[in-house]
């Protein structure tokens, strides 16, 4: 039986509670509009039956629609109303308390005891203040937090746009490698072709094998050009295969550059701009202005191997 009845308790206490709460918010609703008639509704509550928290709003709401209704406070509401404001500064929240506060100091006031409600206005003040610096501080906490999103969001845009720039160079640099390593392959295949069983051309057709290997290994990579200019530079054994063409150019002209023999053999050789320009790390604009003041510089040579190097470096 004692069971049952402890069931009985635990089972209704929940409802009387939410029907009470809701009494209480009901009230507060209509604190402003109608005092009077939230007087009589907070009448059809138990005071004694709420927790702690409910009896503190029930005292400062039952003080502020008497006041509002009959503009003077009795002792027992008034009363009701200190206790509400102690809980209230003790528990807050800190709303509840200034609302408290200030209606004491409203009471205080019009019953003439200007020190008292000063004080009690005081108090009203501060929470108000401190509710206002809490709201401060909130929205500074969330533009900062709406600073740090847009910044890391604006970071991760940059980021994806640096990343689409860069592959889309490496795939440029791809292909412009790409283009070269053709080039090459097509200038053996021709020397295949136009010198086939000459030992001096397989020379030529080895290093030139090699040359597309070594694209082909280090395509993409920061060793590429050290390994193709390691290998250009064995070039001089084409020499044989041209009638000793280097040899005569040194001899015609000591004072050239290395860089200008190297033009000069590349050219020869049928290395196409693209080629060129990459071996010797100049833009094409440069390639074709160098080779045309190679030709200038030939055509004035003093030598008897004018025309013959003219010839190679024209045909």
């Amino acid at each position: 039986m004692r069971k049952l009845l402890i069931l009985c308790i635990l089972v209704i206490l929940p409802i009387a509670c939410s029907r009470e709460n809701a009494i209480l918010r009901k009230a507060s609703a209509n604190l402003s509009t109608d005092p009077e008639g939230t007087l009589y509704l907070l009448d059809s509550l138990d005071r004694n039956s709420l927790s702690e928290r409910g009896k503190a709003t029930y005292d400062y709401l039952t003080a502020y629609s008497f006041y509002r209704t009959y503009y003077f406070l009795d002792d027992a509401s008034e009363a009701a109303l200190q206790r509400a404001c102690f809980y209230f500064e003790k528990n807050g929240p800190a709303v509840d308390r200034m609302r408290a506060w200030e209606l004491m100091g409203t009471v205080q006031t019009a019953t003439n005891r200007y020190d008292s409600g000063l004080v009690s206005f005081l108090k009203a003040e501060q929470v108000a203040r401190s509710i206002e610096q809490a709201r401060v501080r909130t929205w500074g906490l969330l533009f900062l937090v709406v600073a740090v999103l847009s910044t890391l969001l604006l970071y991760l845009w940059a980021r994806k746009a640096q990343t689409e720039k860069q592959l889309l160079l490496e795939r440029e640099e791809n292909d412009r490698v790409m283009s070269i390593a053709e080039d090459l392959q097509a200038r053996l295949s021709l020397l295949q072709g136009t010198k086939k069983g000459s030992g001096s051309a397989d020379i030529g057709l080895d290093m030139l094998d090699r040359l597309c290997e070594q694209y082909y290994i280090y395509e993409g990579t920061s060793s590429l050009q050290p390994k193709i200019l390691k290998e250009v530079r064995s070039l001089q054994s084409l020499n044989d295969s041209r009638d000793n063409v280097m040899k005569r150019l040194r001899a015609a002209c000591p004072k050239w550059k290395e860089e200008d023999y190297l033009l000069y053999m590349f050219t020869v050789a049928g290395f196409s701009s693209t080629t060129i320009s990459t071996l010797l790390e100049k833009d094409k604009p440069y390639v074709y202005n160098r080779v045309y003041r190679l030709k200038e510089r030939l055509k004035a040579l003093d030598s008897p191997d004018r025309d013959f190097l003219l010839f190679q470096l024209e045909k």
